[in-house]
């Protein structure tokens, strides 16, 4: 059988968004997978402090040196409050792709707090 090769127009976004920006710059490779893994780490961690595992907030303060992201991600045309709905979607959204990843463990409207995944072990 002979190879098929595959071409596609780059994706190209119809609008700018900062928040959609900060998602994929936080998701693409080369870093993506070491971020997620750092959210799983983190979690451990938080487990083993606490005894249980950390809300979405205190994840994200943990992972960020920053956490205001209403002031870090440029976006004056929206109110404090529409930025605010926007980081919580982003971050909803880093959740939800880390767990499908398996570095963390979420169950949307069941869990209240981000549980441990599964942690590839280190080499070497």
């Amino acid at each position: 059988m002979e190879a098929v090769a595959i071409e596609h127009e780059p994706f190209a976004l119809a609008a700018d968004d900062p928040y959609l920006s900060a998602l994929i710059g936080t998701i693409e490779e080369p870093h993506g997978r070491s971020t997620a893994e750092l959210a799983g780490q983190l979690t451990v961690s938080w487990w083993d402090r606490h005894g249980t595992g950390p809300s979405r907030a205190e994840l994200f303060d943990e992972m960020f040196s920053t956490p205001d992201w209403e002031h870090v991600i440029d976006d004056p045309g929206r109110s404090l409050l529409q930025r605010k709905e926007q980081r919580e979607l982003l971050q909803r959204w880093l959740v939800s792709y880390w767990s499908r990843l398996g570095t963390i463990t979420l169950v949307p409207g069941h869990d209240e707090v981000i549980r441990p995944g599964r942690l590839r072990p280190e080499a070497g």
